[in-house]
């Protein structure tokens, strides 16, 4: 059986209700915390990833010839861990090679096209609108 107390809590605020903004104003305040440590998080990742593995300066994956001689180069983190997820894909990681594929752009994506146009009279008129 269900409390009748529990239940009333489940209600929602009325308008006008002076609880409706206090509890907006904190979901607020928590969620530009939470936006601030995400974009702070998103620039450490990228100052991160542009770093090189070793001292010196970095080595353009371009002038790398194959994977074996990438081993020993100074390249940046971002692209060891393009090159350590190859591998991986190489040896049959499906996880791997789904990485590599969604990161390239060839994901499948889920997308439904339509072959409909949309005119603006027809616009206006479904939406009983005179031009």
């Amino acid at each position: 059986m269900t409390n009748a107390k529990s239940l009333s809590n489940l209600k929602p605020f009325t308008k006008g209700d002076p609880r409706c903004a206090i509890y907006q104003r904190k979901g607020a305040e928590t969620k530009k915390k939470s936006n601030a440590e995400r974009r702070k998080m998103k620039s450490d990742l990228d100052l991160l990833l542009k770093m090189s593995l070793k001292r010196g300066d970095i080595i353009d994956p371009e002038d790398v010839l194959s994977l074996e001689e990438a081993q020993d180069m100074n390249l940046s983190v971002q692209t060891a861990i393009s090159i350590t997820m190859i591998k991986r894909a190489l040896l049959g990681d499906v996880q791997a090679a789904q990485y590599v594929r969604d990161t390239v752009g060839d994901k499948p994506s889920d997308k439904v096209e339509l072959d409909q146009s949309l005119t603006i009279e027809s616009w206006a008129k479904n939406h009983n609108v005179k031009l």
